[in-house]
């Protein structure tokens, strides 16, 4: 998965749980600070990244998935009590992980790392 749409990810569900409008994520091993805006609106997140100045929306106000118009791809994203669920069609790739507070630990498939970042 593109290092940016982990922090999608991430900022998606740091808007949920939180119930709250992100407007920056920081990789805490990388320590890149990713200005991604994410707000849920009526159960669906409505997001844009201001680097590559591309929008990701969710689709339905049944699940967390999200389109990311930057690569042009659904992100399927699900929220299990503090458990992430989730698979990324641009790249093919399976990632889960967890939510605590405003801390969101990915574990990506693809690259067999796991990715800390916070809000």
């Amino acid at each position: 998965m593109k290092e940016r749409t982990r922090a999608k990810v991430a900022a998606t569900v740091a808007a949920a749980t939180l119930n709250t409008q992100v407007l920056k994520v920081t990789d805490l091993d990388e320590g890149t600070v990713y200005r991604i805006r994410a707000l849920m609106r009526h159960g669906r997140v409505d997001g844009f990244d201001c680097h590559s100045e591309h929008h990701f929306k969710g689709m339905s106000s049944h699940s967390m998935n999200f389109y990311d118009y930057e690569t042009k791809a659904h992100v399927h994203l699900k929220l299990v009590g503090s458990k992430i669920l989730g698979y990324d069609l641009a790249t093919e790739t399976a990632f889960n992980g967890q939510v605590h507070g405003r801390l969101i630990n990915l574990y990506d498939y693809e690259t067999e790392q796991t990715y800390r970042f916070t809000v």
